[in-house]
């Protein structure tokens, strides 16, 4: 358990989050850590790169430094290296996490890799990564939380979207298709544990950068979402794109 006693929007919880070395990700880990909750970071912590997708992946030691600030919150902090397409690897950092912890109250599936291509040129081996990744890697983590939390009657998955699910852009038909199959997810989820108290949302995000959000922005809402004040929103898409879609 964390070291100190925390006051905050989701105090006494226990977040897990996926790909919480980087981006998004550990912009959502470390604005739960600060208001309260203890926290499961996983990541895959690689160096090598993954086929297919340019750019390199998030370091252990990244990882690590994400770690560090929690615990210098007074967090307590479970981490692992987990590749979010192994489900076994995932079950175990989730036990892990529930025994050191003692709950798990919050998932937020943040882990993902982009690419570029067009739909009818792009290889196979580009779309299926990205729909292993970002679409399947989501309802493996989403699978593996479900269980500890219907156990325990209450829980909220906060996965994280895109924009893209309600536009598409050219040059990310995969990333399109993969995060409208996690609108799905987010609707299944949401209607399946709904009488066991758990609830399912999504927050959407359109380009980080200026002047559209950043991960900060991202993270707020997902904390609005992980947090209690929520408590009766479920099956949602929260949209955090500065009005993008409609442009």
């Amino acid at each position: 358990m964390s070291g100190r006693a925390s006051a905050g929007r989701v105090a006494g919880k226990v977040a897990l989050v996926t790909g919480a070395a980087r981006g998004v990700g550990r912009a959502c880990a470390l604005r739960l850590a600060e208001e309260g909750a203890d926290l499961v970071l996983l990541d895959i912590g690689v160096v090598s790169r993954v086929e297919t997708v340019p750019e390199s992946l998030a370091t252990a030691g990244e990882l690590d430094r994400t770690a560090t600030e929690a615990r210098a919150l007074g967090r307590g902090v479970v981490s692992r290296l987990v590749d979010v397409r192994d489900g076994d690897a995932l079950g175990a950092a989730v036990r892990a996490g529930v025994a050191a912890l003692g709950s798990l109250d919050i998932a937020v599936p943040a882990a993902g890799v982009r690419s570029r291509g067009t739909a009818w040129e792009m290889p196979e081996a580009q779309w299926r990564t990205m729909i292993d990744i970002n679409l399947t890697g989501v309802w493996q983590t989403a699978k593996a939380v479900a269980p500890v939390m219907v156990a325990q009657g209450s829980g909220s998955i906060v996965f994280i979207g895109s924009a893209l699910a309600h536009r598409a852009v050219a040059g990310y038909a995969h990333m399109a298709a993969a995060k409208h199959g996690v609108a799905g997810l987010v609707s299944a989820f949401a209607l399946e544990l709904l009488d066991f108290g758990v609830r399912a949302n999504s927050v959407d995000p359109g380009p980080l950068g200026p002047p559209g959000p950043s991960a900060a922005d991202v993270a707020n809402a997902v904390l609005f979402l992980a947090s209690d004040e929520s408590r009766h929103i479920t099956g949602t898409a929260t949209v955090v794109d500065r009005g993008s879609r409609w442009a």
